[in-house]
């Protein structure tokens, strides 16, 4: 899950991304939280909290660059994205390190080709890892070697980079575990690592440990939707 702040005096500009981000979300399979603030500075003191801003550059007491500049003493891995009513910004968001910029009135098209890359490029920052209690005790797995989880009757198998692991529960508690941008559903009894796919045809996905599992007709579309919003053709 993405977890979005949007910094904006506008609330017609605040309606709109939240509008997007839900939109998106239900295009792509990757879950966004998101949480307004109509002032830089109340965000400021939960920024730890997030990892994506959208920030609008011209606000009263604190403008968004300068908010930018403060962020950025503290926080150097949250993805900043720009809203602004002028492009003469965008060249300085190069100083704070910002993904890009949207200008308003901000359109879908191009809401959306930038959550793509911003959700791409969280995947890809310092791996995260998920915790396993198995019966030997707990194992924490990086997220980026698990190529795919089945669930054989109350038994799941987490297939990894290095081996297999086995836990008890259900597909759906894995499913939660695993992040939405990062990890599909393929049928009823798999989950399939994204980054692992090698290639997809007719009903079957390839992984790269070689095995191969079956999509199912009823993930399909969502299945593929994400795979796309990861880079796969």
């Amino acid at each position: 899950m993405i977890k979005a702040a949007i910094v904006d005096d506008d609330k017609e500009a605040i309606t709109t991304i939240t509008g997007y981000l839900g939109r998106f979300s239900e295009e792509t399979g990757v879950e966004v939280a998101h949480t307004a603030f109509y002032d830089a500075i109340g965000f400021l003191e939960q920024s730890h909290s997030f990892d994506l801003v959208f920030l609008d550059i011209e606000m009263p007491f604190l403008n968004g660059m300068s908010a930018a500049e403060k962020l950025r003493e503290t926080n150097d891995g949250i993805a900043l994205i720009f809203v602004t009513n002028t492009a003469k910004y965008a060249v300085r968001g190069y100083s704070v390190n910002a993904v890009d910029y949207l200008l308003k009135p901000v359109s879908y098209p191009r809401f959306s080709a930038l959550m793509k890359k911003t959700a791409r490029m969280l995947g890809s920052n310092a791996d995260a890892d998920v915790t396993l209690h198995t019966s030997g005790g707990m194992r924490r797995l990086p997220l980026s070697s698990v190529i795919y989880v089945e669930i054989r009757e109350h038994l799941l198998v987490w297939h990894t980079e290095s081996g297999r692991c086995e836990t008890w529960g259900t597909l759906k508690e894995a499913e939660k575990s695993l992040p939405a941008e990062r990890f599909a559903r393929c049928n009823h009894s798999c989950v399939a690592g994204l980054r692992h796919v090698v290639s997809v045809s007719g009903d079957e996905v390839t992984m790269s440990d070689g095995t191969r599992l079956a999509i199912s007709h009823s993930k399909k579309k969502t299945f593929m939707e994400r795979l796309r919003s990861q880079g796969g053709g």
